[in-house]
């Protein structure tokens, strides 16, 4: 009897096709991320970034300094975004993911993000991501790479 099923389940497969588009709704409201240049204002060189994703290339940005470049995504039920992007700072360079966890905005911090977006700061020595302090119930910037 169980393998009328099956021949039965394989049938319905073959005539209707299974759609998956169900399943692009969202798992979270649109999240957003930001990369801010904090360099130092002196700095005659410009900052380069280029992010991407699997599906989405955001392309090659100079940011001025203080300069906020931000792209909001919704995240799928059966995906998990990792947004990464490649930095250019002089000599420096540097890739990093930006985002791969909606939780927490990177897979492996302990810390949530209780806001809809990851806002980082690039800085002389480093990628700062901005994480919340329950305890005193406010924001803070971490180190979270450094240039190397």
């Amino acid at each position: 009897m169980a393998i009328s099923f099956i021949k039965i389940f394989l049938l319905l497969l073959i005539i209707f096709p299974l759609d998956l588009s169900f399943a692009r709704f969202c798992l979270t409201t649109d999240l957003q991320v930001h990369i801010i240049n904090k360099l130092p204002d002196q700095s005659l060189l410009p900052l380069q970034i280029h992010c991407e994703s699997r599906d989405d290339d955001l392309g090659n940005h100079n940011l001025a300094i203080n300069e906020d470049y931000n792209w909001q995504f919704c995240e799928a039920f059966y995906e998990n975004t990792l947004y990464f992007c490649r930095f250019r700072w002089g000599i420096k360079y540097k890739r990093i993911d930006v985002f791969n966890d909606a939780y927490t905005c990177l897979d492996g911090l302990t810390v949530p993000n209780l806001l809809n977006y990851c806002k980082w700061e690039v800085r002389s020595d480093g990628f700062y991501l901005e994480q919340y302090d329950s305890t005193t119930g406010t924001y803070f910037m971490t180190l979270i790479y450094k240039w190397r």
